[in-house]
Formats: structure tokens, C-alpha cells, sequence
């Protein structure tokens, strides 16, 4: 049948009221699909010829027009690409780049040769961390050791003040050592260079964050994850953080945290943890700085035991931040040549044994050190890095709470994480055993620690706490959960505001365990103490509630995929963010103190406040 003989077809009668319905009006009902198919055939043919042919361009148009677009960004993207593997080969095949990347790439004991700038001899080195450490001072620092060398050279001239010894050593320094050094930071600064580089390429829009990410993330990696890096270099790495901030390189910082990772220059000062007991009686209004204090610990741990001690031996010490600054050029570059001769010697913590230990149990895989400044013992436990210590937070199912060090002690009722008691339990004995021979009637006890160094840190302070060691405060960060509910109350009642939890925004960690393990479901997971939380921003908010921190969690999520293409769940629980924001915080809270005072100046009430202090002072000291 041809297509004007359907649109002909007659349509059917109604049915008149009471009529049957006869065979033919039976078969007009079972073609009525096939009908409906043929009204669009009807209504195209209907159209006017000149109507359908423009339609039918439009859509074939609209499609060509797609098909060249999605052709045309992929062959943008294609460029991009290339454009971004382009300048990732020029800049590995710069000379200076290729050394920097032999020594992050595990290559340090490679020889390096360079030539001498005033007679063209080739010197041979090795870029040991003591040397990197060296090379990548302050450029005050350098400027000074310039002048001391300078001004030694010329008072060695004038007279024999200088000892004969002593002027050879200042001449060899200075006529190879101190070149190196300044070859090694003309290296570094090209590279940094190159980085600044790509983050400006990324911010342009010449290339995605994506596209170049599989060409330098390795990089970025063997300076930014703790995973990559060459064991012994703590100290160097540390050094290049803080190169990097006081050099100005801060697209670098940005290009790192676009991929999730912090360039944290070195945190550490010789006045940490003073005064950390006295807070409340100074009548200070929050616990930043202590808090600070603790973050700074739990980021210490990660670190190679030999850094640990030589941060703890700082922390111990009497001397003060910057001590190069108050001494002059030439007393400054004896220090220096000092330690250069005394480099490789492995240091004794003799001196500091009275006060420091460090504590290593290889069967559980579990890092802890206790040290005690002043009034104050602090314990510190090592959090997830290795794969043994994934395979300690993974043991989630729960077991009664039982005392090891004193069988005597009678634990607290409710359950805990198998896996983290087991880890505590591997050193708890020494732990007690350092506790009692260091603790006095005056000492505060605080215990902190970094995901799994958080949990080992809540389980240590639970036993410790049952067998009478009082602590002044547990605090953790981004830390899972470690018992139930029955438990979690218990330490809740009996420790209070003693416990304090911070959380960096979309931090992973502590939501695991879940708080409801289905094949135990009569068991619930926990968290003790108090909450604190740091927002996308990295503001910390004290108290916050699920549909405050519902949309900015969500943000941030957005936020880190738009940024880097990758959540941020796993970003947000590194260390170092929690150590920034915190300083953050007390950065401000400071801030707000200055303005205080200056208000209290402005209305008379300054002066009666500070009696007021100094009074509850020296009834404090009198008492």
C-alpha cells in the first residue's frame, strides 16, 4: 500500500450505545498500534518538501557541528598534552635538573664533578645530606659565611692572629666546600624554577592539571610523601621545605597542594612545649598552642630515628632559635667549619638519655618516644605509613579491655579494637616502666599521636589511665575509632575535657571502623572527648555541627576534584595540614589578643586586669 493510500484510511466509527461489536470492529482493534506507528508518517507527509530538507540540514548540521567540537578538544587536548611532555623533556635534560633528580631519585652516593670558577680543576663530591643541609641556609646565612670567610682570609693577611691550623681549614672550605655549596643551590633553584614554571603553565590554562600530573607526579612525590623518600634525609627534606617558603617559591607550594601534598618548612623551636601545663592558670582562652605542640610531635615521628633525637635534643636544650644570627661572621664560620669536621660521626644521645627514649617493637610494627621537658611527659606514637600498620588498623573486630603491665589493675568495662590493643600492649611495659621512673607529684602526663599513633595513643591513655597514671590531656589527630560505645562513655565520664579529637575536613580516617560492623551488630563503634574540626579553608571551627560541615565537606570535595582531579579524602589526612592549620589558629588567636589589649589600653581596664593576673600568680606560687 503506498503512503497516500494510508493517510486515506477512514477512521473508525463510535458505537452507538447497547450496539455490539461485530468481527470487523474486532480486527479495527487489533490494528490500532500499527495506526498509531503511521500518524508520524501522516504528519511527514504533510510537510512541504522545502520544510523537511531544512530540518533535516539542521540536525545534520547540529551533529557535524558536535562531531567537529568533540575533534576539535581532543585534538586540543592532544596539543596540551604534548605541549606538556615537550617541556617536561626540556626541563629533565637541563644539567642542574638532571643532578637534582639523581639525588631525590635515591642517588646521593653518586660522584659528582664540577669545575672550579677560578682555575678550571675538576672536584669530585658526594651530595651527602650534611652537605644538602649546608648548601640549601638561609641566603642571611650564606651572606654571613661569605663575610667571615671573606674577613678571616684578610686579618690572616694583616697579622698571625690566625692560627696556621685554622687558616688551612679556612682555605679548604672555601676553596671547594663552600663552591659546592653554592653549586648544589644554583641546582636546586633551577629546578624549583622548572616547577614554578609548570604551575604557571596550569594556572594560564596552556596545559590541565590532569594532563601534566603523569609527567611530574613523581617528582612531586619523592619531595612531598614521606613513602618516597630515601631513608636517613629527614633532615635534608626538612631544609628543602624550608628553602623553599623563605626562597619564595610559592607556586611551587601551590603546584604540591594542588596534588594533595604540604610543603611544611621545619615547625620545630626550642620553645616548644613551654608552659603547656599552665595554659588554663595563665588564663589563656584556648589550647591552641598546646595542641600545636602535640601536632608538632606527631609530625616529628614520622621522621628517621636520628632526626627524632636530634629535634628532641633541640626541644631539651637551652639554647635558642636563629643562635647563628647573634653571632658575628668570623665566630659564625668557626661553628660551621666545627661541624663540617665533625660530619658522619654518629651522635650519642648519651646526654640526652635521662630524658628521651625511643621505642621500636619490629614484631607489631609499632614507633613510640617519650620525652620529658620540665614538668611535662610527653608520649608520642608513630601513625599509618607502612603496610604492617594498615594490617594493624584492618583487625576491627572487638575484645574485652585487659591490662598487661599491671595484672593487679582492673580494666574498664566495654570493648576495644583488637588491632590497636594488641599494637599498645607490645609496648606498654616499657612504656610503665619509663613512666615511673621519670614521673614526679608534679608532672603532666600528655599523650598524642596521628591516625594510627591516635588510636595507639586513646588505647594507651585508657590503660594508663586504669592504672593510675593520670593524663593531663589526649590529644589526636585525624584518628579512627578504637572502642564502643560502652567504653567510649566510660572515658568520656571519667576523663571529660581531657580528650580532644581534631579532624581536617574530608579526612577519611576517622570514619573508619564503622561505627556498626554487620556481622556483630550489637557492637557500635565510638569516639571519645571532644570534637574540633578544621573547615575547608583550614579554619578551626571548635564546635560544629552534621549540616554546618555537610555542604563544606562537600565543597571541599568539589573543590579538590576541579583542583587536582582526585578527592581529597586521602589528602586531608597528611600531618603536615593538620600542623598549618593549627598554626593558623594560634596565628589568629594572637592577633585577637593584640587587639584586645589594645582595646582594654583604650577604655582603662588593662592595668586593673594585669594586678589581677599577677596577683592569682603569686598566690599560685605562695600556695
Amino acid at each position: 500500500m503506498s503512503t497516500g493510500a494510508l493517510a486515506q484510511v477512514p477512521a473508525a466509527p463510535a458505537l452507538a450505545p447497547g450496539a455490539t461489536v461485530g468481527r470487523a470492529e474486532v480486527l479495527m482493534a487489533q490494528s490500532m498500534p500499527l495506526r498509531l506507528l503511521r500518524s508520524p508518517l501522516r504528519t511527514v507527509t504533510r510537510l512541504s518538501p522545502a520544510l523537511l530538507l531544512a530540518s533535516l540540514s539542521l540536525a545534520g548540521g547540529a551533529f557535524i557541528a558536535l562531531t567537529w567540537l568533540h575533534m576539535y578538544q581532543q585534538q586540543r587536548r592532544w596539543q596540551r598534552v604534548e605541549l606538556a611532555r615537550q617541556e617536561v623533556k626540556a626541563f629533565r635534560e637541563r644539567p642542574a635538573v638532571k643532578h637534582v633528580l639523581d639525588i631525590l631519585d635515591y642517588e646521593e652516593y653518586r660522584t659528582f664533578y664540577i669545575n672550579h670558577p677560578a682555575d678550571g680543576r675538576l672536584i669530585g663530591f658526594e651530595a651527602n645530606d650534611y652537605r644538602l643541609r649546608r648548601a640549601l641556609r638561609s641566603h642571611d646565612q650564606m651572606v654571613k659565611m661569605r663575610s667571615g670567610l671573606d674577613e678571616i682570609k684578610r686579618l690572616a693577611s694583616q697579622s698571625n692572629a690566625i692560627a696556621p691550623k685554622t687558616l688551612e681549614l679556612v682555605e679548604q672550605y672555601d676553596t671547594q666546600e663552600f663552591i659546592i655549596e653554592v653549586t648544589l643551590r644554583d641546582w636546586f633553584d633551577s629546578f624549583l624554577g622548572g616547577l614554578e614554571y609548570f604551575e604557571i603553565m596550569i594556572e594560564s590554562g596552556l596545559v590541565m592539571a590532569e594532563e601534566i600530573k603523569p609527567f611530574i607526579i613523581h617528582w612531586i612525590r619523592l619531595i612531598g610523601d614521606r613513602r618516597y623518600r630515601r631513608k636517613g634525609g629527614s633532615g635534608f627534606y626538612d631544609k628543602l621545605s624550608h628553602y623553599i617558603h623563605w626562597a619564595g617559591y610559592g607556586r611551587v607550594q601551590k603546584l604540591f597542594e594542588r596534588f594533595g601534598f604540604k610543603i611544611l618548612p621545619p615547625p620545630y623551636s626550642t620553645h616548644d612545649f613551654t608552659g603547656i601545663e599552665t595554659l588554663e592558670a595563665e588564663g589563656a582562652k584556648y589550647d591552641t598552642y598546646r595542641a600545636l605542640c602535640l601536632a608538632k610531635a606527631a609530625h616529628l615521628v614520622y621522621e628517621d630515628r636520628d632526626y627524632v633525637t636530634d629535634i628532641s635534643r633541640l626541644w631539651l636544650s637551652d639554647d635558642i632559635d636563629n643562635r647563628w644570627k647573634q653571632l658575628p661572621p668570623r665566630k659564625y664560620v668557626i661553628e660551621v667549619i666545627k661541624s663540617w669536621l665533625q660530619e658522619g660521626e654518629k651522635t650519642s644521645i648519651r646526654d640526652i638519655r635521662d630524658s628521651f627514649v625511643y621505642l621500636d617493637m619490629r614484631l607489631t610494627d609499632t614507633q613510640a618516644f617519650l620525652f620529658r621537658k620540665g614538668d611535662n611527659l610527653i608520649l608520642v606514637f608513630k601513625g599509618t605509613q607502612q603496610l604492617s600498620d594498615w594490617k594493624t588498623n584492618l583487625k576491627i573486630r572487638l575484645k574485652a579491655f585487659t591490662i598487661l603491665a599491671d595484672q593487679e589493675a582492673v580494666p574498664p568495662t566495654g570493648r576495644v579494637h583488637r588491632g590497636f590493643l594488641d599494637a599498645w600492649q607490645s609496648v606498654e611495659k616499657q612504656v610503665v616502666y619509663y613512666l615511673k621512673k621519670w614521673r614526679t607529684p608534679q608532672t603532666k602526663l600528655w599523650v598524642t599521636g596521628h591516625s594510627l599513633g591516635g588510636a595507639l595513643a586513646a588505647v594507651a591513655t585508657i590503660s594508663l589511665e586504669t592504672q593510675g597514671f593520670e593524663v593531663s590531656g589526649l590529644y589526636t589527630f585525624g584518628q579512627p575509632r578504637v572502642a564502643d560505645w560502652k567504653l567510649v562513655n566510660y572515658m568520656n565520664a571519667r576523663m571529660g575535657n581531657r580528650i580532644v579529637r581534631y579532624v581536617n575536613n574530608n579526612d577519611i580516617v576517622p570514619i573508619i571502623p564503622p561505627q556498626i560492623i554487620p556481622w556483630v551488630p550489637t557492637r557500635v563503634y565510638g569516639h571519645m572527648g571532644q570534637f574540633r574540626y578544621f573547615n575547608d579553608a583550614g579554619s578551626l571551627r571548635r564546635q560544629s555541627f552534621l549540616f554546618q560541615r555537610f555542604p563544606d565537606r562537600l565543597f571541599g570535595l568539589i573543590r579538590a576534584i576541579v583542583t587536582s582531579g582526585t578527592p581529597d579524602a586521602v589528602d586531608d589526612h597528611k600531618m603536615e595540614f593538620y600542623v598549618a592549620n593549627l598554626q593558623k589558629a594560634l596565628d589568629r588567636e594572637e592577633e585577637e589578643a593584640k587587639l584586645e589589649i589594645e582595646q582594654g589600653l583604650i577604655s582603662g581596664d588593662f592595668v586593673e586586669g594585669m594586678k589581677e593576673r599577677m596577683r592569682a600568680r603569686r598566690s599560685r606560687i605562695e600556695g
